[in-house]
């Protein structure tokens, strides 16, 4: 995938692949493009289905950065900043490009901006994982309702909708577990955040999108502090198109 393209100031690149084809073979070449850390962190998982999921998602991150902005997929350098949301390393030389990544059974996605704030997020549709009395705990009181009066054929993936809006939300700002997940609710049609408190100017800086990956998934994007309208520029890649080098 050579770099032919960039980002315009306004666009948002989504990119998600499958992982359920991958085999032994990907694995261990795209093992050869991630650093030291990288395989040290995917070395850690008990389970190698989870090694899978972050070696892939690394590597689809990577095959991004080189896509867009032209520097070979292993030669990605990155840092976390105060609150250890992961950037560019400046060293790179190619300017803070905002991005995300997620990883779920069966699924990973990256998102890359060329400015504001972008966040990503995955989830596979578990009715087992679909946590009622978690979301009455922790999400707004008008999530609570608006999954009460899902027609119950509906209500996982309603839980899911909400839940990856919420983490990629949450992902965008870098803020993590400091910010109550009650303190900000999502509508539909059209998707729409609202905070528990006024803050119509700070509502009308975020757009998000839910993404048609595949059947089995939820894939949300949050993207922020954009003075217009963003363009989500979706790819489904599989893994044998995935050229990194």
């Amino acid at each position: 995938m050579a770099a032919d393209t960039t980002l315009a100031g306004h666009e948002i690149a989504v990119w998600w692949m499958a992982t359920d084809a991958i085999g032994p073979a990907d694995l261990q070449r795209w093992l050869g493009i991630l650093d030291q850390e990288e395989r040290e962190r995917a070395a850690r998982f008990y389970f190698e289905i989870d090694r899978r999921e972050f070696i892939a998602a690394h590597t689809l991150l990577r095959a991004m950065l080189a896509f867009y902005l032209d520097r070979p997929a292993h030669q990605w350098q990155f840092i976390s900043d105060a609150e250890g949301k992961p950037r560019i390393d400046p060293r790179n030389g190619a300017g803070d490009y905002p991005f995300s990544l997620s990883h779920t059974r069966g699924l990973v996605a990256a998102a890359l901006a060329a400015d504001g704030a972008v966040g990503i997020d995955v989830e596979h549709i578990d009715p087992r994982k679909a946590d009622f009395a978690m979301a009455e705990a922790y999400f707004a009181p008008a999530e609570v309702r608006l999954l009460q009066a899902s027609p119950t054929s509906e209500r996982n993936l309603c839980f899911f909708r909400l839940w990856t809006l919420k983490e990629a939300y949450v992902k965008a700002t870098g803020t993590g577990l400091s910010t109550p997940l009650k303190s900000f609710a999502f509508t539909f049609e059209p998707i729409r955040i609202q905070f528990e408190a006024d803050a119509t100017e700070r509502e009308a800086e975020w757009q998000f999108a839910i993404l048609p990956a595949t059947d089995q998934h939820v894939l949300s994007v949050a993207a922020g502090h954009h003075a217009r309208t963003v363009r989500m520029s979706p790819r489904a890649v599989v893994p044998q198109g995935l050229v990194v080098s």
